[in-house]
């Protein structure tokens, strides 16, 4: 089990926790506020409580110098991801309960786990039977087992005189054998009917706000996505594989992508399987070996990858977005532009820029990972100046394009990836900042 240790931040936000608000962690509190042994921290609040911090929270965060990378906000959470970018970049995450429910049904009020709050010297918790109830009932009533990594505490909890006097107050239910025994169906007509005669009103508007936000949501997806092109010698596998590591420490929902979708096959074998070519080239260790396309063979190879492109981005990606998840592609529509040779589409530039405008759905962040020549014959010498040189105009021409970011690996990989996650965080802080002033 891992055991982060944490920025101070988490420190003095605890700190303005305990001073200014009722809450009380929710699951793996032991090491708070030093150290971590989850990818989050789930905390437990009231929201009129949160509304009311909200806004000192982010100027705390942002004291501290840190971005927010990620804002979340739904019926029942609300999701911070906080960045901050240096020599050792640090990255940490914070979810905000409001109460335990399930499609906009509320199942645990906070208020009832918060009168039973804990206080273990440095931070609030909630006691071991609220911790089993936020999982137990949401499972319940969605028709789900309970994860086996919980059972200690599920078998902690029969004949538990406590749990037993939060069912009957909440339910009427005597205790967990029989709530064990009762159908789904059952339990969600209990909860429905529970809900009409103890806070109707209550549990009327957080569905509404349920459906809203879960459509604003899913239209305006709080993912996003990074796509790296450059020469071959740039460094570029290094850079992605230290960003996509320190991005999944957090962001479990991470995927990497080479060049496209790949909802098709490569060209060549789909025109091997068609009749059309008798072999297929598979020596991929020289990406710049094919001959040079005509106009039109090239146009039709654009029109495939672009069909792939757009198919592949709205069955694919768009759904890893909505879901908060991170998109990171080696490789992606520039290297379309910039790199002829690899790609076999000798078209102009300026063209296959304007027609991936129009065309291609875009990443939120297309880094130009490029170096000195020099510097890239140094690290491959069996590259040619001609071709670096060739892609390098080219990076150049779409850096002074919106929404592309050249950044030069003269360097090590960690300082190259340091100034990308600069970019990425400073640009996700700003548009977070716009979401939360909604």
């Amino acid at each position: 089990m891992r055991n982060t240790q944490l920025p101070t931040i988490i420190a003095t936000i605890f700190s303005f926790l305990n001073e200014n608000v009722e809450y009380a962690v929710l699951r793996n509190y032991d090491g708070l506020p030093t150290k971590n042994k989850s990818r989050d921290i789930d905390i437990l609040i009231d929201r009129n409580s949160f509304s009311k911090i909200k806004k000192d929270l982010v100027k705390l965060i942002e004291k501290s110098n840190f971005k927010i990378i990620t804002y979340f906000n739904s019926d029942r959470i609300c999701t911070f991801v906080c960045g901050q970018y240096n020599s050792e970049p640090s990255i940490f995450q914070l979810d905000f309960f409001f109460h335990t429910s399930a499609f906009g049904t509320i199942l645990l009020p906070s208020e009832c786990a918060l009168k039973d709050r804990v206080y273990n010297g440095w931070i609030y918790h909630v006691t071991e039977e609220y911790m089993f109830l936020d999982k137990y009932l949401y499972l319940k009533y969605i028709g789900s087992a309970f994860p086996e990594k919980y059972s200690w505490l599920k078998s902690k909890m029969y004949n538990n005189v406590e749990l037993n006097r939060i069912l009957q107050e909440l339910f009427k239910i005597e205790s967990l054998d029989i709530l064990e025994a009762m159908p789904t169906s059952k339990f969600r007509h209990l909860v429905l009917r529970r809900n009409a005669q103890m806070f109707f009103k209550a549990d009327m508007i957080n569905h509404c706000r349920f459906y809203i936000l879960y459509i604003k949501n899913y239209i305006f997806g709080k993912g996003y996505s990074i796509g790296f092109t450059g020469p071959d010698g740039v460094g570029k596998t290094t850079v992605i594989n230290e960003i996509e590591a320190f991005l999944r420490t957090v962001y479990s929902n991470t995927q990497l992508y080479h060049f496209r979708p790949s909802m098709f096959g490569n060209l060549s074998d789909v025109a091997h399987s068609a009749g059309i070519k008798k072999t297929v080239d598979r020596n991929y260790s020289k990406p710049h070996r094919g001959n040079k396309t005509s106009k039109f063979s090239s146009f039709l190879r654009l029109l495939y990858y672009s069909i792939d492109y757009i198919l592949g981005y709205y069955s694919q990606i768009k759904l890893i977005i909505r879901k908060r998840g991170i998109i990171i592609f080696d490789r992606y529509y520039t290297d379309i532009i910039c790199d002829s040779r690899r790609t076999r589409i000798y078209l102009n530039h300026k063209f296959l820029h304007h027609f991936g405008r129009f065309f291609i759905p875009s990443l939120n962040y297309n880094i130009l990972l490029t170096a000195d020549s020099n510097t890239i014959l140094t690290r491959k010498h069996e590259l040619d100046r001609e071709g670096i040189e060739s892609i390098n105009r080219k990076i150049d021409y779409l850096a002074a394009q919106k929404g592309y970011y050249k950044v030069l690996n003269n360097g090590t990989p960690q300082e190259a990836v340091t100034k990308i996650l600069h970019i990425v965080f400073d640009q996700q802080h700003r548009k977070n900042l716009k979401r939360l002033k909604k």
